[in-house]
């Protein structure tokens, strides 16, 4: 049976937002960035959850990884890759040649780094907000991960050790979705973005940049 996690109380934490103009000068450098390293040390954290497009994956570890021009595609690109909790499996590649900002967002609950384009903010939220810095900070964003701990963090790491579905869900009225097998999980067809429906023959809308993405979860 599909359950849901109670969201937790709102408190009047003032968010602090922080953005990283090096970010991509320092991964092609260096060719990979830890999630880790984003996170100041006084926050506390104990796993992270990746948000791609409403699916949610909790994960003990990720990275970012250069993914240069060559080896069969022209287009230079990044990916993100992750340790996940329990039998899964989630990756996704985007278009380095689009304009990208990261940022890292900390409030009560924990932090997030989000990266948005700036085709992305054209394309969805620019009628609502002034600046891409702006969405990020109202919790508007695509891509992101969210670093957890506690109670918060301890249900997400008990549903990835004992769930068989590829992901959690969340919806569009914020409420987060805990299926128990990926039959479960497939139920709810309409709010998995098409990337990671395996039945559909359809990808990400072109302004998002991903070129590549992969979900899946093995029973074992």
């Amino acid at each position: 049976m599909v359950g849901e996690f109670e969201r937790p109380p709102q408190g009047e934490f003032e968010r602090e937002l922080k953005s990283f103009p090096e970010f991509f000068d320092r991964l092609e450098s260096q060719g990979a960035l830890d999630l880790w390293d984003a996170v100041t040390s006084e926050t506390e954290i104990e796993g992270l959850v990746y948000h791609h497009r409403g699916i949610q994956v909790p994960s003990y570890d990720g990275r970012f990884v250069l993914e240069p021009a060559g080896d069969g595609r022209e287009t230079p690109a990044f990916s993100i890759e992750f340790g996940t909790v329990g039998p899964r499996s989630v990756w996704a590649v985007f278009d380095r040649s689009f304009s990208w900002d990261v940022y890292l967002l900390l409030f009560e609950e924990g932090a997030v780094v989000a990266w948005m384009s700036d085709a992305e903010f054209e394309s969805e939220e620019a009628d609502h907000f002034r600046s891409k810095a702006k969405a990020v900070e109202a919790g508007q964003f695509s891509f992101g991960v969210f670093f957890r701990f506690g109670p918060d963090w301890v249900e997400r790491e008990e549903w990835g050790q004992s769930s068989t579905a590829p992901a959690m869900i969340q919806l569009g009225d914020g409420r987060l979705l805990t299926p128990e097998t990926e039959s479960e999980f497939y139920e709810s067809a309409r709010a998995i973005p098409n990337e990671f429906r395996p039945a559909v023959e359809g990808s990400a809308p072109s302004f998002y940049g991903v070129l590549e993405a992969d979900l899946s979860a093995d029973a074992g």
